[in-house]
């Protein structure tokens, strides 16, 4: 497979790529539902991270925001 490279340094890889509905239903809902101009930092999360509900949900690398916790806790 040859990949072509940008003048930054960063390869660019074209693939075709068959999924079978009853083997990867969970990389087509991936796929489906990338935010538009997402779909490569998608595949790169899937490739690096496996498909998990998180990656499906938020279909970006953005970090969920931290949760303020100060008031759950309660002081003896």
């Amino acid at each position: 497979m040859a990949a072509t490279q940008r003048k930054q340094g960063s390869l660019v890889f074209s693939i075709h790529l068959t999924l079978l509905p009853h083997r990867d239903a969970d990389l087509i809902e991936l796929l489906q539902n990338a935010p538009k101009g997402c779909l490569s930092g998608v595949v790169r999360e899937a490739m690096r991270n496996g498909v998990t509900q998180t990656t499906t949900q938020s279909g970006t690398n953005e970090p969920e925001p931290e949760i303020d916790m100060d008031d759950l806790g309660m002081e003896l």
